[in-house]
């Protein structure tokens, strides 16, 4: 008797290319979404300090307003090191090209993972609009993307264990996952939600004797795991104290009160409206479907709907968590669905190749190359040694005349500070986006300046007597600056202003 044998056939069915279309579009978009300055450039130099100096800067360094010593934790030391990794391999090119494949594998196993509840590709790809439109203010590059496999690896081992579907011995990597996640980005903190609401809400659904409840065998088992990964916690620079760290940024006045990620969702803009629509659907598949959350999923559900209404940051983990249910709830609904052949063949495989096509050529090596419409390159510097992509609001050309001509106590745009730290360090910067390292008084007087309010009192008590504005963002200081005889413009481009104080 000869034995059974599997085969992996390349050929795929019609069904697997709704989701397919949604990932390709979600490769494109993430492709052409541009470098903007505020979280990548600064970033990018702490990672080259601890690649040169191989120790983790503990103080302020860069900042003229602030003493040098100042204490400042970077607690994406990690995350940092690696974009560095990355920016020294392949320029600017290369970490454009791994945010984008980040968001390829992290949407494309979302949607894996809705798949296996529902047993539909096409509920699935239903799922993942809600999941991908909902975070598209999220495709950047910074330290939070090392965060998504993490937090999706965690809910799917997760939730396959609860399900009777994964031998305990796969949560082992819970705990390694957590060595690299604590050290990259502070949303490590959500593999300690996960593990939390997981471990109360089975236990509740086995205290209650609900159908599919796990064993106490087994949730002593998830237990154990969760303080293993829990002292994995601990393996980072600042050990216990990552904690207040954590707390501290989610905390932090300015921060919550002046950055516009830090606050929660209002019904503008597509991602946000995404949002508030999924929450809508999914209240009605609640009603409607046969299908009842467990306990589990309820204190999921209600745990990150939470934490993205304080904060549009963090709607994409609401996003991650609630495209499986949505494709489960749709599954169980009492609607007879649409049939489709689910034969497979060489032609859905060469149309899937095919999507992709457009995906690799907005790729940074070749987008240059590519006539896109004229209102995106006048949103994005073109043919520039920094690299391509990069965001017409970095003042890349500014800061060029600034290496010609430095010195002086520079008062500047926030996101300028980023890239002043990276391309022109020594100049040193008034405020950056270390947010929670200045003063909540400093922060009000940039707004307060910013509106060419008080403008001259305020930046002589700072010292300041050069000024590098932003046309569009503090075009209010500079109609004032217009027809202060103190201030002459010593350098103008298309988005960028430079004036000085006369002698």
């Amino acid at each position: 008797m000869t034995k059974p044998h599997c085969r992996i056939s390349a050929r795929i069915a019609l069904d697997l290319l709704w989701p397919l279309v949604i990932l390709a579009g979600v490769g494109i978009y993430a492709s052409l979404v541009p470098l903007v300055p505020n979280d990548f450039w600064w970033h990018l130099k702490i990672g080259e300090l601890i690649h040169k100096t191989h120790v983790i800067p503990t103080t302020n360094i860069f900042a003229w307003t602030l003493p040098v010593d100042a204490v400042f934790f970077y607690g994406s030391w990690l995350g940092e090191l690696l974009l560095y990794d990355l920016y020294r391999w392949g320029g600017v090119a290369l970490p454009l090209f791994v945010r984008t494949a980040i968001t390829l594998l992290a949407f494309g196993a979302v949607t894996t993972q809705a798949r296996l509840r529902c047993g539909s590709w096409r509920l699935a790809a239903f799922a993942l609009v809600f999941a991908a439109l909902m975070s598209i203010n999220n495709f950047i590059v910074r330290p939070q993307m090392w965060s998504w496999l993490p937090f999706i690896a965690f809910l799917f081992l997760l939730e396959r264990y609860a399900a009777g579907k994964l031998h305990w011995q796969a949560l082992l990597l819970l705990p390694l996952l957590m060595v690299f996640w604590v050290n990259a980005h502070g949303a490590f903190i959500l593999g300690l939600v996960l593990m939390g609401a997981f471990g109360v809400g089975e236990s509740l659904r086995t205290i209650l004797r609900l159908p599919g409840a796990c064993s106490w065998l087994e949730i002593g088992i998830l237990a154990g795991i969760s303080v293993l990964t829990g002292l994995a916690m601990f393996i980072n620079p600042k050990h216990v104290d990552i904690f207040g760290y954590v707390l501290g940024l989610m905390t932090d006045p300015p921060s919550q009160q002046l950055v516009v990620e830090w606050q929660s969702p209002t019904p503008h803009g597509i991602a946000n409206i995404a949002f508030f629509v999924s929450v809508l659907v999914l209240f009605l598949l609640s009603v409607y479907s046969r299908y009842r959350l467990t306990p589990t999923e309820v204190l999921l559900v209600l745990g990150f709907l939470w934490l993205a209404w304080s904060g549009q940051r963090y709607v994409i983990w609401y996003g991650f968590v609630t495209a499986p249910l949505l494709a489960h709830s749709m599954s169980e609904l009492p609607v007879k669905g649409f049939a489709f052949s689910k034969q497979r063949n060489w032609l859905n495989s060469l149309l899937a190749l095919l999507l992709f096509v457009p995906v690799a050529l907005v790729q940074p090596w070749f987008v240059e190359s590519l006539p896109l419409p004229a209102d995106y390159w006048s949103n994005v510097w073109r043919g520039i040694p920094v690299g391509p992509l990069v965001s017409a609001d970095t003042p890349v050309a500014a800061v060029e005349y600034l290496k010609q001509y430095p010195g002086g106590n520079l008062f500047h745009e926030m996101g300028y500070g980023s890239y002043l730290i990276w391309a022109l360090p020594e100049q040193g910067v008034f405020v950056d986006p270390r947010v929670e390292l200045y003063p909540y008084e400093q922060w009000l007087d940039y707004v307060r300046i910013t509106q060419g309010t008080r403008y001259n009192e305020l930046l002589a008590s700072y010292g300041a007597d050069r000024l590098l504005l932003d046309r569009v963002r503090q075009s209010e200081l500079i109609i004032a600056l217009e027809d202060d005889p103190l201030w002459e413009q010593e350098y103008a481009d298309a988005t960028t202003q430079l004036w000085r104080r006369r002698p």
